[in-house]
């Protein structure tokens, strides 16, 4: 009866990690935007370029990481 008891708790706990795990994953996938192209915009000058947000070449800044997706 013991072994049957362990090995129901074993199989419950084995499911719930499963299903974190990929909970987890599409939460990460939906995260992922696609990049545009960039466009030059007034900022651009000389040869220097000021890529927005969601642009490819951006790099994100702390400023970035607070804007709601």
């Amino acid at each position: 009866m013991k072994r049957v008891i362990v090995l129901t708790v074993l199989s419950a706990l084995s499911f719930a990690t499963f299903a974190q795990e990929k909970m987890a994953n599409e939460k990460m996938e939906k995260k992922e935007m696609k990049m545009k192209e960039h466009v030059c915009t007034k900022a651009c000058a000389n040869g220097k370029h000021v890529y927005a947000h969601g642009e490819k070449g951006h790099v994100c800044t702390d400023a970035c990481k607070k804007m709601k997706m």
